[in-house]
């Protein structure tokens, strides 16, 4: 979540490197800097600590992004028997890059004021509301996330820092004109070519496949073939919409609540008028509309105008009237003009709107008043009962999180804080797991091998800001191989594909050679009745075409005068590809500005990085790094 947080966060030119930064500090965790040394240190960096359990929650984030990532093909990832080891190495190593970066702050001196923090958790979009900041919303959040205010500050004071730090990094960077213009004379080259299609469906190999090929493929590749872990989890649901208030509101708490809110309950001024509409825009229009107002202003009746003479079909019938309205509901130019009629003037001039020319007369004004608690009272109790309905489920929130603690091995207990039972779930696997739990924090956890060992409750995860949970592990079935009779038919057929796959490949490298050779290759194109498409105009970035084709076409050589540049490619698809390159076509980019400047920033971007990851580098290699556990 916290990376989500501080999207876009900071300048322009911070922003690319900052965010290896920030996926670094989204995978650590605020505990990875804000590590207490009663915590059994993992790693002394320059002597400072990062504890066992920074790491441990570094390599937790860690592969469940990796499994978020890959998804069904995560199993096979994780089977891997140095998976974890790598893991988990990459995880320190990133809370070692991070440790090192934050003591070069302090070195530097750069500070940031408590304000300066404030006001950036204020601005974030995350903890607003319409606009501003809400912080019911801000400690919603911060709990789904088990970060305390004084964390999350001191996170985003980190954070601040950085940015200083990379502002000095990056604004010394610089890129010549001579660079740019190369780089966007590149980009907008445009290259045309021939292409013929070679389809593997063409080549599919009648022979079948045999037994001892589908065995020995399986044998090879039996992690391809596994049933995913499982597991079966009790649980306990804290729902706010379920609650129901131990106490009913009396009058004298609707009283106090709307006497303390009075500012949620105003009408704000509302105006009655009538109007006569002359459609158009044109100096006809005009002149009918100032006919008109003249007649009124000689004292002609305005009901009747407004019904003889008004192009709004539907007011016209009411004399020209409209419903009450709001400053701010109408055409702007309508609007202004009829919240500046007073009873004494009541008549405007002509009133030019999108519509037409506007005659405008104001018929009554509802001065702004806070409303009466007679006419607000059903909204009243409405809104002071889902105050007591938070107050209450946070309240046992925090009952549920103690007694989940207090009774770690049952959940009983915290049943009976929430007055629901303890649920329970058939097994089931990450991609499959029911609607409820498939919250990333809860199958995180779940599926999390150290979790299940302890066989303890979870701590309280926030599903939503209504929603709480209390889970444990019921039952575990690990990941097994499927056996061979299930998978058979899909070995055949994935065999059969690569064979023709082959088949298909031989034929472009023959086609390929014979053509390079000055040979003639029309029986066999006539032999699969495909041809050479006409002369197509390919652009680098050009998504009409296969991605691994126009890699292809430009990383061919510029062809000879009346030659051309030839080779074969695979495409996404598995099909293949024969390419005739015979024209390159340069652009002349001082033409183009926009896509200059895009490369100037690209190429800025890029050395940014670069030296960012040499300042990385520096003080990795000066830094007294002491790793006192295995990684």
């Amino acid at each position: 979540m916290l990376d989500k947080m501080r999207e876009g966060s900071q300048g322009v030119a911070a922003k690319v490197v900052l965010s290896v930064i920030i996926l670094s500090f989204a995978l650590a965790g605020v505990s990875g800097y804000l590590g207490s040394s009663s915590q059994s240190a993992a790693v002394l960096v320059n002597d400072q600590e990062i504890s066992r359990a920074s790491v441990e929650q570094a390599y937790k984030n860690e592969r469940s992004r990796l499994q978020e990532q890959y998804g069904e093909q995560f199993d096979v990832l994780a089977s891997n028997p140095n998976f974890a080891q790598q893991v988990r190495a990459q995880a320190t190593q990133t809370l070692i890059s991070e440790s090192l970066i934050g003591q070069a702050i302090s070195e530097m001196g750069l500070r940031i004021g408590d304000e300066q923090v404030k006001n950036k958790i204020r601005n974030m979009t995350e903890f607003q509301v319409e606009g501003k900041f809400n912080n019911d919303k801000y400690l919603s959040l911060l709990r789904r996330a088990t970060y305390t205010p004084v964390q999350f500050s001191a996170s985003v004071k980190q954070d601040l820092a950085r940015s200083q730090l990379l502002k000095m990094l990056v604004g010394s960077e610089f890129v010549v004109p001579q660079e740019v213009n190369l780089a966007a004379q590149l980009q907008m080259q445009k290259r045309v070519a021939k292409i013929l299609t070679v389809n593997a469906t063409a080549f599919e190999n009648n022979s079948e496949v045999s037994a001892d090929e589908i065995q020995a493929y399986y044998d090879n590749n039996s992690q391809l073939f596994q049933y995913p872990e499982q597991v079966s989890v009790d649980y306990v649901l804290l729902d706010a919409s379920q609650l129901t208030l131990q106490t009913p509101l009396s009058d004298a708490d609707i009283e106090t609540y709307y006497d303390t809110h009075q500012s949620d309950y105003q009408r704000v001024e509302r105006r009655k008028v009538a109007h006569i509409l002359v459609k158009g825009d044109d100096s006809i229009a005009q002149q009918k509309a100032l006919d008109i107002l003249d007649q009124l202003e000689k004292g002609a009746d305005f009901a009747k105008l407004a019904t003889e003479k008004s192009e709004d079909a539907y007011s016209a019938k009411n004399k020209g009237e409209l419903d009450w309205f709001e400053r701010g509901v109408m055409d702007p130019a309508f609007n202004d003009a009829a919240f500046t009629l007073t009873k004494e003037a009541s008549l405007s001039g002509l009133v030019k709107s999108t519509f037409g020319y506007h005659i405008i007369k104001l018929l009554d004004i509802q001065a702004a008043k806070t409303l009466p608690l007679a006419d607000v009272k059903i909204q009243v109790k409405k809104a002071l009962h889902e105050e007591k309905s938070k107050e209450l489920y946070y309240d046992l929130q925090q009952r549920l999180s103690e007694v989940a603690f207090e009774s770690p091995d049952n959940l009983d207990e915290a049943a009976g804080v929430v007055s629901g039972e303890v649920q329970h779930t058939e097994l089931f696997s990450a991609d499959q797991a029911p609607e409820l739990l498939t919250e990333k924090a809860i199958l995180s956890t779940v599926f999390d091998s150290n979790f299940r060992e302890e066989g303890m409750n979870s701590e309280v995860i926030e599903l939503s800001e209504n929603k709480a949970i209390v889970v444990r592990i019921n039952d575990f079935k690990a990941a097994s191989t499927q056996p061979l009779s299930e998978v058979s038919d899909v070995i055949a057929a994935q065999l059969s594909a690569e064979k023709s796959r082959s088949a298909a490949q031989a034929f472009v490298e023959a086609i390929t050679a014979k053509l390079n050779a000055q040979e003639s290759v029309a029986a066999e194109l006539a032999e699969k009745n495909i041809e050479f498409s006409k002369d197509l105009t390919f652009e680098r970035y050009n998504h009409d075409y296969d991605y691994q084709v126009v890699q292809k076409v430009f990383k061919l050589a510029k062809p000879t005068a009346d030659q051309v540049s030839r080779d074969w490619a695979a495409t996404s698809t598995g099909d293949y590809v024969v390419i005739e390159l015979s024209k390159v076509i340069d652009s002349d980019p001082s033409v183009n500005l926009k896509v200059k400047d895009q490369i100037s920033n690209m190429l800025n971007r890029s050395t940014a990085e670069a030296t960012y990851q040499a300042l990385v580098a520096q003080l990795m290699a000066n830094a007294d790094i002491k790793y006192l556990v295995a990684n």
